[in-house]
């Protein structure tokens, strides 16, 4: 008996794989679409940017196909800071590369322009289904460092200088350039008790409590600057960053530590 039940469990077998086992048809079968990516940053230098992304598909066929895309409602770029090229897929081909241009004039000056894509249809194809992942693009201004003086104007509302990361003194901003030069400048603090920490020695910025200015040289090639803010204890700290242009590129006023961000475009 437990022979005839053994082999009754094996056809079984057998026939439930028979009926799991699905052909895939390259040419008359389902199409499935997708991006290849989901998300893009495209930094945006003065000549404008291109970036590529596929769109793959899971059918051929003997005629060109078109792909459509749509805007999603939740982007906030115009249509003048980018165009969509590419939206054909040649006959024999399982897919399209898009190119995506990005125009330096037409995006913002501060902040992003984020646009996100949604496939919504690739013409000619059988039984269409798209993969629901919509490509978002983030587009921003990039420029090149101006090498020159740069100037920060420090500011205390309370009048006792600056303390940072320490009750009555601590750490100044710090500007690291790619080649590992550290800048430190921030408004000394009156306190005995700051000794020993930036704003407590001869390096940090005289000042009549308020106000003072440091300046520093970035010099010709500088690839990437890093600003870093160590903290504000009491609320008190403001500061503009002036660009050799003669232009406010960043600042901070009463925010958490943390890093600065700067706009080399002005």
């Amino acid at each position: 008996m437990k022979k005839y039940i053994s082999i009754i469990a094996v056809l079984f077998a057998f026939v439930s794989c028979e009926e799991e086992n699905i052909v895939f048809d390259s040419e008359n079968g389902q199409t499935f679409a997708n991006f290849s990516e989901s998300s893009i940053l495209v930094p945006t230098p003065a000549e404008g940017a291109s970036i590529t992304v596929d769109v793959f598909v899971t059918t051929k066929t003997d005629s060109e196909r078109t792909i459509s895309v749509e805007v999603d409602p939740s982007s906030t770029a115009t249509a003048d800071q980018y165009s969509i090229s590419g939206l054909t897929i040649p006959a024999g081909a399982f897919g399209s590369t898009l190119t995506i241009t990005s125009n330096f004039d037409a995006l913002p000056e501060e902040g992003r322009a984020n646009l996100v894509l949604n496939l919504v249809d690739v013409t000619g194809s059988n039984d269409l289904v798209i993969k629901d992942s919509p490509l978002a693009l983030e587009f921003y201004r990039e420029c090149p460092i101006t090498p020159g003086d740069w100037i920060i104007n420090m500011s205390d509302s309370y009048g006792d200088g600056w303390q940072t990361d320490a009750a009555t003194g601590g750490s100044g901003l710090t500007i690291t350039l790619n080649d590992g030069t550290v800048f430190e400048v921030g408004l000394c603090s009156p306190y005995g008790s700051a000794a020993g920490t930036f704003l407590g020695d001869g390096e940090c910025t005289p000042n009549d409590g308020s106000e003072g200015t440091a300046t520093i040289t970035i010099p010709e090639g500088t690839e990437s600057v890093e600003w870093f803010f160590p903290g504000d204890q009491y609320g008190e700290i403001g500061f503009e960053i002036i660009s050799p242009k003669g232009n406010v590129a960043g600042g901070y006023e009463s925010a958490d530590a943390g890093l600065i961000t700067v706009d080399y475009c002005k």
